[in-house]
């Protein structure tokens, strides 16, 4: 089982990386799709055959069919690493309720359909010089859905996609529609709300100007990272860092506006690089894990590790297409909780590690106080460290999360529930959000009377008398 769960995971990751260079970046294979009745995430974990799956292509078709309907899901791009789009009854998916509305260039605004994946609405964007001002680290999601579960990205003022939302037009479960913005608590709800409230069909986003960015990757001690994190911080528009068992080595990840011309043939190099860090990951590292290895080789193996320093279109530094295939479980604590939380959960894979764990990663990254535009997101209110615990989607990783899972509800950690999300639940989450959360649960409740919106997923986290 485990090494038929090596082979799958390295040739599922090449073959999406080889198909993505010979279709000239037009099909990554590794995203949600349905293929003969069954939808599947983009991790293929997760399979779906719902009775109905519907793609409507018109608001008055989305009507039709939330009233139609007795439970129904929505799902974007499929990039998700729980059940938390698994239907029984029908599956609505806003693939062909894409693409722009309307645009405003006085103002920057642009407003889309809901479906449109960010990839798309980068493009459109830049055809009139305009741009994110920062993005997460994928490119493939829908915006309805990176904003169903507010999704971040990483910054000393900068940290999440819903902070360049203007308006969002919303359907809820009785099939009526509203238009709310920043300040209105629908719209808080749906941000991180993970449809629970209503189906988002438009979103209006505040754009800047296009700009480049001089992205920096390099290696170096992490208790040097460490000793200087909040120098590292103040002195960068965005830092991440990438932290790895059985080594002190670190990478380091900066993102700068920069007025330089963009590198030669920079897009090439970064997908060169990324590509490459993918199948030594999915190969390499991960037969080593499995060898029992990892903590002989690691030691030594990262100092070989390159790093990288390129002027990038921001849209090309921020984000990219996913290629290598893992799990994610993230969560965020309170940034004074930093390192004593990334370094007990490096110890604790280490600990773990002689039951068979594959080949795992830490990205951290982190964003400022003041997120007040959401609920029951993670980063609500309070300044962040996201921990980000990747793993190779192969045998053992469950070992892992599970103890990740158990030690995280002794800790003031908030779960982004887009990632993997298991032990979870309703109690969890009033601990967590406390008055937040009894809005946001009375907000569903005016929204979707009935529970057509509801799964085995939602009904874990939001229904205290869960079946």
């Amino acid at each position: 089982m485990k090494w038929k769960s090596y082979f799958r995971c390295a040739w599922l990751s090449t073959i999406n990386i080889f198909l993505y260079v010979f279709t000239l970046a037009r099909f990554p294979w590794l995203e949600g799709r349905i293929i003969r009745g069954t939808y599947r995430n983009w991790a293929r974990n997760y399979p779906n055959t719902p009775p109905n799956f519907a793609t409507p292509t018109s608001e008055e078709a989305i009507i039709a069919l939330v009233k139609g309907s007795q439970y129904l899901r929505v799902v974007g791009a499929g990039h998700s690493f729980n059940t938390g789009v698994v239907s029984d009854h029908t599956l609505v998916s806003l693939d062909k309720y894409c693409g722009l509305i309307r645009k405003d260039l006085s103002a920057k605004q642009m407003t889309f359909k809901a479906g449109t994946r960010v990839r798309d609405v980068v493009k459109i964007l830049l055809a009139d010089d305009l741009a994110f001002s920062a993005l997460p680290s994928h490119d493939a999601q829908s915006l309805a859905g990176i904003l169903s579960t507010d999704v971040h990205g990483t910054g000393r003022e900068w940290g999440f996609v819903s902070e360049a939302v203007v308006r969002l037009k919303i359907i809820d479960g009785r099939g009526e529609i509203f238009v709310c913005g920043p300040e209105d608590d629908l719209f808080k709800a749906a941000i991180g709300g993970i449809g629970a409230v209503g189906i988002i069909t438009e979103v209006t986003i505040q754009a800047v100007d296009r700009f480049h960015v001089l992205q920096k990757f390099w290696m170096t001690e992490l208790d040097v990272v460490e000793e200087n994190l909040e120098d590292l911080i103040q002195a960068n528009d965005h830092l991440s860092l990438y932290l790895f068992p059985f080594t002190d080595k670190c990478q380091v990840s900066t993102w700068n506006r920069t007025e330089k011309d963009k590198s030669f043939l920079g897009g090439f190099r970064e997908f060169v690089s990324i590509s490459a860090d993918s199948l030594i990951a999915a190969w390499f590292g991960n037969l080593l894990a499995y060898l029992g290895l990892l903590s002989t080789f690691s030691r030594f193996a990262y100092g070989w590790k390159k790093g990288t320093d390129l002027v990038l279109e921001s849209n090309s530094a921020f984000n990219r297409s996913i290629y290598y295939l893992h799990q994610e479980l993230e969560f965020a604590v309170p940034y004074a909780q930093s390192i004593s939380t990334w370094r007990h959960f490096l110890q604790l894979y280490e600990e773990l590690y002689p039951q068979g764990l594959p080949y795992a990663a830490l990205e951290v990254r982190f964003t400022p106080a003041g997120h007040n535009r959401t609920l029951i997101g993670p980063g609500r209110e309070r300044r962040s460290t996201w921990i980000d615990l990747i793993i190779n989607d192969s045998a053992g990783f469950e070992i892992f999360y599970a103890a990740v899972e158990a030690d995280l509800k002794q800790m003031a950690a908030r779960p982004h529930l887009g990632k993997y999300c298991v032990d979870w639940d309703y109690n969890d989450l009033v601990q967590r959000h406390q008055d937040h959360f009894t809005r946001f649960l009375q907000l569903k409740e005016k929204h979707d009377p009935e529970g057509k919106f509801v799964n085995r997923f939602t009904r874990q986290l939001f229904n205290s008398d869960r079946e």
